[in-house]
């Protein structure tokens, strides 16, 4: 299903559901295009669990066609578990800049979840009340893509 490994884009249609293996090569595929770290030998403990946590729920978005990379960018199709007017409806997640970052500036250091919802806010263009009513699979997984990138 999918292209050549070039970096470019996934070819597998929005939508279709990819076995595990080619759900696998698309999540390495994703941290070489984007330079996250994902040699285990090279991580802890701690950053390893992490890590294979993230890993698992990118992978399972993917086999069930919720997944579509686009070179260092995602496009995740929003699942049926949340409510009408937000499920199905597609949200890329870029590469985070340096406006990410000053996003998390806006809320007091003891607000770690805003500071959070500001960062995927500003990684997806959606407000952040988009993702107070999204389900917690849906949320979940812009968390899992917010955390691979805060850990760099």
């Amino acid at each position: 299903m999918l292209g050549e490994n070039t970096g470019a884009e996934n070819t597998a249609a929005p939508g279709s559901k990819i076995d595990r293996e080619t759900a696998e090569a698309e999540f390495i595929r994703f941290c070489e295009s984007n330079r996250i770290e994902n040699d285990e030998t090279a991580m802890n403990d701690e950053e390893i669990e992490s890590f294979r946590d993230i890993k698992k729920r990118f992978i399972g978005a993917c086999t069930q066609g919720l997944v579509e990379v686009d070179g260092t960018s995602i496009n995740y199709t929003v699942s049926d578990f949340s409510p009408e007017g937000f499920k199905g409806k597609t949200v890329t997640i870029k590469r985070p800049g340096g406006y990410a970052f000053t996003a998390m500036d806006n809320f007091k250091e003891k607000e770690s979840v805003h500071k959070l919802l500001g960062f995927m806010s500003a990684m997806t263009g959606q407000e952040i009340k988009f993702f107070s009513k999204i389900d917690i699979f849906d949320w979940k997984f812009f968390n899992a893509i917010a955390s691979l990138f805060l850990a760099l």
